[in-house]
């Protein structure tokens, strides 16, 4: 054999070599790409569909405000009202001057979604001394302005349990309003439902008096 025919030959055998390896490596990695391809994706056997979890969002509280001034116009009564996610309601009561200055916490409670607090327009007395507070419509409670127990017993009076101590067969309805100072006009009804007399009652003393007219 030539030269010239052993070159040709170990050149022709050496690109059949390389022409086999580069065979073999593509197909190694086609093997381990398939492997990888396999053991990244889930199984998920029929019945076991995957869950979604979608995030719950909180609901924005609706809080309400309302607010009345005193006759004279230098002091005002103002009610926060706070709807919470439980189905309950918080009620913040301030007293305050006119203007917002010198604010002073009265009341603050939290009641069932059925009952509810208002603000009277006339819920200041004439002194600007006490303030009362409408409840479900037929009561009313009682407060000293400052935030100050209106007795040394007693934080507040509630005029149906006020009634009721005294042991009156008549039952507030409503409470309409100052008469003076110190005197509130309660309506009533009878044990029957029919309308009974009006009567005073006196703060601080907590005195019920029958008028001899209603009111």
């Amino acid at each position: 054999m030539t030269i010239r025919h052993q070159i040709e030959f170990e050149t022709v055998f050496f690109l059949l070599v390389a022409i086999f390896l580069a065979g073999f490596f593509v197909w190694r990695s086609n093997q381990n790409l398939q492997n990888n391809l396999y053991a990244a994706t889930p199984i998920i056997s029929e019945g076991n569909t995957p869950k979604i979890i979608v995030p719950t969002l909180n609901p924005i509280l609706k809080i309400e405000t309302a607010s009345q001034i005193s006759p004279d116009g230098t002091k005002k009564l103002t009610m926060e009202k706070t709807h919470n996610r439980d189905k309950t309601v918080s009620y913040v009561f301030t007293t305050s001057d006119g203007d917002g200055n010198n604010p002073h916490e009265v009341y603050t409670t939290q009641l069932s979604g059925s009952e509810d607090l208002s603000l009277p327009f006339n819920t200041w007395s004439p002194d600007n001394k006490y303030v009362f507070i409408q409840k479900n419509e037929d009561n009313a409670l009682v407060f000293k302005a400052t935030g100050e127990p209106i007795t040394n017993t007693a934080t507040f009076f509630d005029i149906q349990d006020s009634f009721k101590e005294k042991d009156k067969k008549n039952v507030p309805s409503v409470t309409t309003g100052w008469a003076s100072e110190t005197l509130l006009i309660v309506n009533t009804i009878k044990e029957d439902g029919t309308k009974g007399p009006s009567y005073w009652f006196e703060v601080p003393g907590k005195a019920i008096m029958q008028l001899s007219s209603n009111f």
